[in-house]
């Protein structure tokens, strides 16, 4: 169950190869709260994000930082092309 919880911010990261798994910090950043609000939506990682995103105000600081992150991201024409080139 950690191990799909983990996977949560797969989604939250920027798309491309080095953000496709998230990063460590990122994960971490959720995880606790996934488990605590989320848990009957795991493993699966879009219920999951949908989930936070419907608890916004309830999950933690840093995890609502992840959240806006991946938010801004995607909003950003630029990301995915940055993304796809290696800028």
């Amino acid at each position: 169950m950690l191990t799909a919880a983990a996977g949560t911010v797969a989604l939250l990261a920027p798309a491309g190869p080095a953000g496709a798994q998230g990063t460590e910090q990122q994960r971490l950043a959720c995880m606790t709260d996934a488990m605590t609000l989320c848990a009957g939506d795991v493993p699966n990682t879009r219920r999951i994000e949908l989930c936070l995103r419907r608890n916004y105000a309830r999950i933690s600081t840093p995890c609502q930082g992840v959240l806006d992150a991946a938010r801004t991201a995607a909003a950003s024409p630029d990301t995915m092309g940055a993304a796809r080139y290696g800028r």
